[in-house]
């Protein structure tokens, strides 16, 4: 009768497990975070030590920005499974939107010693020496990333970033040509293509890339700004001019400081 009580109570034990395991998979797929939680924490008062479970509670307080928590969980989950290669990259994560790059990277560096192959890794590796400003190894990280997945668009964006904030402008127009080529983050390779083109004096070619920005719906004051020095370069005086004053929705006092040096304004 014992050992038929104890069977009982591993099946009931099982059961509750599995149907709180579902059910907060699937609420977390729908995007309903908070209510996941509670199921994948009734999973863990049966069985604290659920690795698993203790992961997804860490990706559902991640997805809600609550990156202290998520931590704790990704914590607990690899303290009981030391090769569990995707807690590494959820704390990493945690890690990198808290603006801890120095922690995210040491967690993507753990990740890549269990699965070197592992491309989130090695993206928010690169990523992170990026915001951390160690420029040639996030690079070298982008580049190892492409040699295996030529076609990791946002490697090869960032990559280009990278190029182009070391003054190497014709390793930066490659990767950006590439993307513009494939249609890739078409806005974003056209603003810093064009950034390079002013850049290297070619204010005709930085005008239509950053015209063509703006066309696809890129407006901040950083590209009115760009394409209105360059339209000053070339003695546009009345496009650049117009460009200052639609920068003025975003900086008041800079496009007025523009106006006044380039454009004869003194009120705007």
């Amino acid at each position: 009768m014992k050992n038929l009580f104890i069977i009982s109570i591993v099946i009931f034990i099982f059961t509750a497990c599995t149907d709180h395991k579902e059910l907060g998979s699937q609420l977390f797929e729908e995007g309903n975070y908070e209510l996941a939680i509670t199921h994948f924490e009734e999973v863990l008062e049966l069985d604290p030590r659920n690795e698993m479970m203790l992961y997804n509670a860490g990706r559902c307080y991640e997805e809600m920005g609550l990156y202290e928590k998520a931590i704790e969980k990704y914590d607990k989950s690899i303290y009981y499974q030391r090769d569990l290669t995707i807690a590494y990259l959820g704390r990493g994560r945690s890690y990198f939107k808290s603006e801890n790059y120095k922690s995210a990277v040491i967690d993507f560096k753990n990740a890549l010693y269990y699965d070197e192959k592992n491309e989130d890794a090695l993206y928010y590796g690169g990523l992170s020496l990026m915001k951390d400003s160690i420029y040639s190894k996030a690079q070298k990280a982008f580049t190892e990333l492409l040699e295996m997945n030529p076609d990791h668009y946002k490697a090869r964006y960032n990559r280009g970033v990278l190029y182009a904030i070391q003054a190497n402008t014709l390793f930066a127009l490659s990767d950006f040509n590439n993307l513009i080529r494939n249609k890739k983050l078409l806005k974003n390779a056209y603003f810093n293509r064009g950034m390079i083109y002013q850049y290297m004096n070619n204010y005709d070619g930085a005008i239509h890339d950053f015209s063509k920005a703006l066309d696809l719906g890129l407006e901040n004051e950083n590209i009115y700004l760009k394409r209105g020095e360059c339209y000053s370069s070339i003695q546009q005086t009345q496009n650049a001019c117009k460009d200052y004053e639609e920068m003025a929705k975003y900086n008041k006092s800079k496009a007025k400081e523009y106006l006044m040096k380039y454009c004869n304004l003194v009120n705007l």
